[in-house]
């Protein structure tokens, strides 16, 4: 397949369209800071899937994902590189590199831990169940918003304070390929510093320099739970704290590094037709 235009607004909904070894962003992977640039939920959940296609061994447990974004990621055709840095029997760590006309704009790292049966300490939830909570009007159009699926518990994303939200993915990372569980886990691992932003969106901008999850286990489920709070010291940065959660319970916890400076949402990223 070759893609003539990287930026359609496909159905199902998708982030890439994929030609070969190449991965062309659509529309709906467009930054919201920036239409220039790629959202780093759909940034993470490429690094995720790359990982997936190094044919990950069974027998390990991922237990990190941690992504670093080199500046912005542009809007055009990327690649990936993988390279194992470490093949021990008890962990594994991989590096999933993403390449924009060979410059690295962001790298993952996947720490694996063996698997066994150890004791078990569940941590539970009181969050209402996704089922009881109306579908709401997301921020969809153009933006990654546009394949999401969103009930809001508490708050919720361009609004300061806590936010707490059940998401689903409603379409695909890559065009014509089922996210699993923990690329769609990875998507949401960036949502923390939008849906917990401390600061008024149409004054200070927010984006993050980079995501981390700690999995306890991988979820289970269709809707994936959110609760996010970003803390600042007034000095140009801030951390958001992340609690990921399925019906089950508390699946992994996360943190992002957040870059603070005046601005606001991008009002250059296009809207499709209603």
């Amino acid at each position: 397949m070759t893609v003539t235009d990287p930026s359609p607004h496909p159905f199902p909904p998708c982030y890439y369209q994929r030609d070969g070894a190449v991965y062309v962003p659509t529309a709906l992977a467009r930054s919201p800071w920036d239409a220039k640039a790629i959202a780093g939920g759909p940034v993470s959940a490429l690094l995720a899937s790359g990982a997936e296609d190094a044919a990950l061994d069974a027998a390990f447990e991922i237990a990190r994902f941690s992504v670093d974004i080199f500046g912005k990621v542009p809007h055009q055709p990327l690649t990936i590189a993988i390279q194992v840095l470490r093949n021990g029997r008890q962990t594994k760590l991989h590096c999933v590199t993403l390449l924009a006309e060979d410059r690295t704009v962001a790298q993952a790292h996947i720490l694996r831990v063996r698997r066994l049966e150890t004791p078990a300490f569940p941590v539970p939830h009181d969050y209402p169940a996704p089922a009881t909570i109306p579908v709401q009007e997301g921020p969809r159009g153009a933006r990654m918003g546009g394949a999401i699926s969103l009930r809001r518990v508490l708050g919720g994303p361009g609004e300061p304070g806590r936010g707490v939200s059940w998401l689903a993915m409603e379409g695909e990372v890559i065009a014509g390929q089922a996210p699993s569980i923990f690329v769609k886990a990875c998507l949401f691992a960036d949502f923390g510093n939008g849906f917990g932003n401390a600061t008024d969106a149409g004054e200070w901008s927010y984006a993050n320099l980079d995501i981390t999850i700690q999995f306890l286990r991988m979820p289970v489920g269709e809707w994936f739970l959110l609760d996010a709070e970003t803390h600042m010291a007034g000095n140009g940065h801030g951390t958001a704290r992340n609690v990921f959660a399925d019906e089950l319970g508390v699946y992994a916890r996360g943190f992002q590094t957040i870059f603070v400076a005046p601005g606001h949402l991008s009002k250059s990223v296009p809207r499709p037709p209603a």
